[in-house]
């Protein structure tokens, strides 16, 4: 009987740990919400935060409070609450490790490429055979007002800020090939992870976006912005 119980201690033990490596390994710090990555206290204090390339982070700050972020190696200096002018989020171009300082916090930032067996990275080029040879959703998640600046024939415009609350609209292409695009590959990365999360199986991210599709010479269509 204490055997048996010695055993159950330690698969119990031996589960526990598993379950923490885990944790620490592939945790990405914060939440979605509204096509923006927001933080919590937890998350700044634990001093170690792990973030998507393409990501864009709100910072808490309470009521009243002002703090300050400063990234070393991505020249980011930004304070929370922001001006009424400013972006009130920071994005996160590139992968890495850096330190940062947020108030009286030290802590270091882990930026990683967002993979996932059914999320697919490609260049404009492979883009561009995509659409020819399998015909997939080519959504658009810019701004209504880069939208109508050019935008690739036959995409859906739908912002990333709005894709959390518009599920409905594209709920009949979750077994089928989706393309997503967005400026230069930050925003798309975000909504690419939305969609997986909400069990979309065949996700393709053009992962430099509309500027290499245009510096490609590929064409695109001028107009005003309606979401279908």
């Amino acid at each position: 009987m204490i055997r048996r119980t010695k055993m159950r201690t330690l698969l119990l033990t031996g589960l526990i740990i598993a379950g923490i490596i885990s944790t620490a390994v592939g945790g990405i710090s914060g939440e979605i919400v509204n096509g923006l990555r927001v933080l919590s206290n937890q998350d700044i204090n634990s001093k170690n935060i792990t973030l998507y390339r393409g990501d864009y982070v709100v910072f808490p700050v309470a009521e009243g409070e002002s703090r300050t972020l400063e990234v070393k190696g991505l020249e980011i200096v930004q304070a929370f609450p922001s001006k009424e002018k400013d972006k009130s989020y920071v994005k996160f171009k590139k992968t890495g490790e850096y330190d940062y300082t947020y108030g009286a916090v030290k802590g270091k930032i882990t930026v990683i490429e967002y993979e996932q067996p059914n999320y697919h990275a490609v260049n404009a080029q492979q883009a561009k055979e995509i659409i020819a040879n399998i015909s997939p959703l080519i959504l658009d998640v810019r701004t209504p007002q880069e939208f109508a600046q050019g935008y690739i024939e036959g995409a859906m415009l739908l912002p990333v800020q709005s894709i959390q609350r518009e599920y409905g609209k594209i709920a009949d292409y979750k077994d089928k090939p989706v393309l997503i695009y967005c400026a230069t590959g930050n925003r798309s990365t975000v909504a690419a992870k939305l969609l997986i999360d909400n069990g979309f199986k065949n996700i393709y991210n053009m992962r430099y976006g509309i500027a290499e599709w245009e510096k490609n010479g590929y064409p695109v269509v001028k107009g005003s912005a309606k979401a279908k």
